[in-house]
């Protein structure tokens, strides 16, 4: 067993986490280690790599343009994360703003801006056909985020017109419909496996997600992202990452491409749950909690980085 496997079965025993899958594929060796890594987890917001995926799919194929401008309203306003729910109705972002917005901040409007769009043009679904097609039927990407924040709080618990009256309680813990689709397992839900998303990792990186360019577009947006508090949390500063997160109560997830030098990259998925029902009621302890999840990504992303650097 190499050193790499032993330090993330280590970090992952101590982590605080109920689960903690991880799937891990250096792109220039195929060197590979997988932790549970077929287990089915909701993505929560890295689908965004597979609707990012199929926008610029859909731009290559001539539906939409990256400088098509769109104009935001309230009807596809979302709560946090993201700013485009503050800003004033009649605001015409470009496509490239909203892929930008999308991935960078996790902004949930710019996210069913797109979405909707996807669909209008070449039916529904069309972010899980695609991953199909790519062989990635372990990916389901069925849900807007609106779906989601429906299904967990009530359409009335989700209207960002009560922006200001429900987001205190939002960020603190929503109220939640943990048995409804948001946390379901089955295709009905935004849900992958960590192999399946190091696989259309793998693919962007080889350039087989539309083309070369298509693939190398997909990447410029995935480097500008800026929550990096999970497994970029421990890298050398200004070590490139190429990644999403995701989040939902019980959930904490990351997915992305790790540059550890220019010869060396690597694919690697953290998806992880916790017990909500058995968290410490003391908001400090809770946050203990959080923050140990999210260090454990951190101490996986710097072993990994030392191990292939």
């Amino acid at each position: 067993m190499s050193k790499l496997v032993d330090q993330i079965n280590s970090i992952i025993a101590a982590s605080g986490a109920t689960t903690m899958s991880v799937a891990i594929k250096h792109l220039e060796s195929g060197e590979e280690h997988y932790f549970d890594a077929d287990r089915v987890v909701p993505m929560c917001s890295v689908f965004k790599i597979p609707v990012l995926c199929e926008t610029v799919r859909q731009i290559h194929a001539g539906y939409l343009g990256f400088d098509d401008r769109w104009t935001l309203t309230m009807g596809e306003k979302n709560l946090p994360s993201g700013i485009l729910v503050y800003f004033q109705d009649g605001l015409m972002p470009t496509v490239r703003d909203l892929l930008t917005l999308m991935i960078n901040i996790s902004d949930n409007t710019a996210t069913d801006m797109i979405m909707h769009r996807l669909d209008a043009n070449v039916g529904k679904y069309a972010t899980t056909r695609f991953m199909h097609r790519l062989g990635l039927t372990d990916i389901h990407v069925p849900m807007t985020v609106r779906d989601l924040f429906n299904d967990i709080m009530g359409e009335e618990g989700s209207d960002p017109r009560l922006l200001h009256k429900i987001l205190g309680q939002f960020y603190v813990e929503p109220p939640s419909n943990r048995q409804g689709k948001a946390y379901s397992l089955g295709e009905e839900n935004d849900v992958a496996t960590p192999r399946a998303l190091n696989r259309l990792l793998e693919m962007i990186w080889n350039g087989e997600v539309v083309s070369r360019q298509a693939s190398d577009e997909i990447l410029y947006i995935l480097l500008q992202q800026t929550l990096n508090q999970r497994l970029p949390r421990f890298l050398p500063e200004n070590t490139p990452f190429a990644h999403k997160t995701g989040t939902l109560g019980g959930i904490r997830n990351d997915s992305g491409i790790l540059y550890c030098n220019d010869k060396s990259h690597v694919a690697i998925s953290v998806l992880s749950t916790w017990d909500v029902n058995n968290a410490p009621s003391d908001p400090i302890e809770h946050d203990q909690l959080l923050v140990g999840i999210d260090m454990a990504m951190g101490r996986i992303g710097l072993a990994t980085f030392e191990q292939f650097r």
